[in-house]
């Protein structure tokens, strides 16, 4: 029994690592969001003046309205690469699995809902200035090339959609590995008990 608890830990481990990845390219690092494209990094920041200036957004916009997205080139290599921004509308919200963040050359080829040509930014910033008109769930391209390079990275969004409430605690990832890790230590102690009882009583 004791065993098996402890595979059960190593096995819930595992799949959570995908939790990291449940918008696709963007990754909830603690109080940091960062975007990845390809083998490079970029720092990702969404903000909404008329909701709170101050607050940061990793991916989903709470209200509709003006937005702002900063992207923070991490990477100094991508300074000399093009970087193309370009949202697309979307059918549904996001899945919360490692699908997405897989590319759909479909979505490519339609015509963005915004975009923002490829062009270079030798300053390392890129900012987004978008009015969403209406509440919906999106999805967000950015695209770097270099001669032969290329490197796509996508990651769903929705807009509109305000979180509040003890549940919604629960769409951050590492706040689901500390309740699962919790739960299984629990289950892990109570087990390593149950075996030592019944080798007591086996004596």
């Amino acid at each position: 029994m004791y065993k098996l608890s402890r595979m059960i830990i190593v096995i819930a481990l595992l799949s959570l690592s995908s939790q990291l990845w449940a918008h696709g390219g963007v990754v909830s690092m603690g109080n940091e969001c960062r975007l990845l494209v390809g083998p490079f990094t970029l720092n990702f920041s969404g903000y909404q003046p008329q909701n709170n200036q101050s607050e940061q957004f990793c991916d989903d916009l709470p209200v509709v309205g003006e937005s702002i997205i900063v992207l923070d080139f991490v990477d100094r290599k991508l300074r000399e690469m093009t970087v193309n921004f370009r949202v697309i509308k979307a059918d549904g919200p996001p899945l919360g699995t490692e699908e997405d963040g897989k590319v759909k050359e479909a979505e490519l080829a339609e015509t963005p809902l915004f975009e923002i040509p490829a062009k270079h930014y030798p300053n390392g910033i890129m900012t987004i200035n978008q009015h969403f008109t209406e509440k919906g769930h999106f999805v967000g391209y950015v695209i770097v090339e270099n001669g032969d390079e290329k490197f796509i990275s996508r990651f769903p969004f929705s807009v509109g959609y305000p979180k509040s409430g003890i549940l919604d605690m629960f769409s951050n990832p590492f706040v689901v590995v500390a309740f699962i890790l919790m739960l299984l230590s629990m289950i892990l102690f109570i087990s390593k008990k149950w075996d030592e009882k019944k080798k007591v009583s086996e004596g």
